[in-house]
């Protein structure tokens, strides 16, 4: 790999008339072909512009994250993904399924290559017009949100600055602060609204237009979900409410009782020890410094990846109020290129977590990419790519001292805790998706008032006391981007965590055991289903009668004997 800094990488923007034409060419040269070579050569030559092209819709992407009032970079990213939307690839990989050379290819790239294939034809065959809708709407939801500036005591401030205020020691502080923000969006719901109600829609017909039954089922296609689906994810759900919500509310009367209320309130909830949370010790650069040590000492090559990632420019977690709030990501560049982590340090825990989480997806990525795999088999099925950056967290907790000094084992406990409650609350809004789609001419109020019902399944002694009339008016979903960006999504991190958990639990006993289980997943990339990516790590699917148990039952033990 050549050295580069990712801030003198040139952005080119797509011609994207061009690349359509170049798409159509390579499909008709693939239909005449003579031998799996040709093809081969094609393919080739194919997934290179389609690389390109994904670049630079990548780069822009990036750019206008990390500052949303750069106008050039904000609108190369929308023009970017309405381009990528509406580039037809369903009909090249049409070309591939029907060529008499597929036996060849098959047995070259492996049992994922035609599923991924029919995949896309499945769903990109129609509807890319309402596609590249969707895409714009999402990213104008993104920027507004990014943008929106909440008054609070004298200063105005992004939302990213007043997730540190949810969780402030004063009490009042928290509730104040809470009332700023959900005000701030609750003065926009007009327009917030009515994009919520356009994608609903939207994706419905996207559903429709490429021969599925529902969304609910076009989702599950996009996820990989083959041999499992509602049936399975339903079914998750209630073991979480049986098994994990009673552990949960356990957790949440200690909680109470550490902080001395009379009754946990909403605002409470972020707070676990009443003279505050785990502090990380210093910001992005001190956080840089501490995973150093930490990747070194997972493995001598993750180390080495590390730096290369802080040397190339490829991580940027620096705090600011331009960038997107709410969220970190990690993203893949062309082939040679590291992985990009973003982030956007608020001075809590939370940003040991999100870093560790994002670098837990980089070095998947780069584990893949060791493989050669061509770009079909990139990514791996859905359900199974958060494990990696899941279990990352967790594989923090020997390193906390040097994120957090004497708070590290506040972080561990409170970041056990999290990890808990997270599965039980992406469980939510997994229900929450499922309603909305099949619901699709459901009001925003509607919406609201089944969002906060289907919250108290998960949490039923849930109250908001004086800011419940926020929630009733649909403050708290104004503000979700798993709602608005990822339809569908979320339920993987509450499988994924559960991977997590069992990968966890092995590392207290044989850490040299878990560590190779760990990267023979990273290493399987999306060559593999979901079950089978699982068995190469000795896993289950999460979903699996009795899973949920399972993790309850360590998580005692692990509560009991280590916090």
């Amino acid at each position: 790999m050549e050295p580069y800094r990712f801030s003198e990488l040139p952005y080119v923007p797509t011609d994207y008339d061009a690349a359509a034409a170049k798409l159509k060419e390579y499909t008709e040269a693939v239909r005449a072909a003579q031998s799996v070579q040709e093809v081969l050569d094609i393919n080739e030559a194919c997934d290179a512009l389609c690389e390109e092209v994904s670049h630079a819709a990548t780069l822009a992407f990036i750019r206008s994250s990390l500052d949303c009032t750069d106008t050039f970079y904000a609108e190369a990213a929308q023009k970017e993904g309405v381009g990528s939307a509406m580039l037809d690839q369903a009909a090249y990989m049409r070309a591939l399924l029907e060529s008499p050379f597929l036996p060849e290819l098959k047995k070259k790239f492996g049992p994922e290559y035609r599923p991924r294939l029919e995949q896309t034809v499945r769903l990109r065959s129609k509807g890319l017009e309402l596609m590249a809708r969707e895409q714009e709407l999402t990213n104008q939801y993104q920027q507004k949100k990014a943008l929106t500036k909440i008054p609070f005591r004298g200063k105005e401030r992004s939302e990213a600055e007043m997730y540190a205020l949810f969780d402030d020691p004063d009490r009042q502080t928290r509730i104040d602060a809470r009332k700023a923000t959900f005000e701030a969006f609750l003065a926009q719901k007009d327009e917030f609204a009515a994009m919520l109600k356009e994608l609903i829609s939207l994706r419905c017909r996207i559903a429709k237009e490429n021969g599925f039954e529902s969304y609910l089922d076009y989702a599950n296609e996009v996820f990989h979900r083959r041999g499992y689906g509602e049936a399975e994810l339903t079914a998750f759900c209630e073991q979480v409410k049986t098994e994990l919500v009673p552990l949960l509310q356990e957790l949440r009367e200690e909680q109470r009782q550490a902080l001395g209320v009379e009754k946990l309130m909403v605002w409470d909830r972020g707070m676990r020890f009443k003279d505050g949370n785990a502090k990380p010790i210093g910001g992005a650069a001190a956080l840089t410094e501490a995973s150093k040590a930490m990747y070194d000492g997972l493995s001598p090559e993750f180390g080495r990846f590390f730096r290369a990632m802080v040397e190339s420019e490829s991580l940027n977690v620096d705090a600011s109020p331009n960038k997107v709030a709410g969220m970190g990501f990690c993203t893949i560049l062309k082939k040679g290129m590291l992985p990009y982590v973003f982030g956007n340090c608020n001075g809590t825990e939370m940003d040991v977590s999100v870093f560790t989480h994002e670098i837990g997806h980089a070095w998947q990525a780069f584990c893949t990419d060791q493989q050669d795999y061509p770009p079909l088999l990139r990514e791996m099925p859905l359900d199974a790519v958060e494990i990696p950056s899941k279990t990352m967290e967790l594989f923090a907790y020997p390193y906390a001292q040097g994120f957090f000094g004497t708070d590290a084992e506040k972080f561990r406990e409170g970041h056990f805790r999290e990890a808990l409650r997270e599965i039980a609350a992406y469980c939510a809004i997994h229900e929450l998706n499922t309603w909305l789609y099949t619901h699709p001419d459901a009001t925003f109020e509607e919406m609201a008032a089944a969002d906060a019902a289907i919250e108290k399944q998960y949490e039923p002694d849930l109250d908001y006391g004086e800011l419940q009339p926020y929630i009733d008016q649909g403050a708290a979903l104004l503000r979700n981007m798993a709602v608005y960006s990822f339809p569908r999504y979320v339920i993987s991190y509450s499988l994924s965590e559960m991977c997590a958990m069992d990968l966890f639990a092995r590392m207290q006993q044989d850490p040299a055991s878990a560590w190779a289980a760990f990267e023979a997943l990273c290493a399987s990339g999306g060559s593999r289903s979901y079950p089978e990516t699982l068995r190469q790590a000795g896993l289950s699917p999460a979903y699996a009668p009795g899973s949920v148990k399972k993790v309850a039952a360590f998580a005692r033990g692990y509560l009991d004997m280590y916090l």
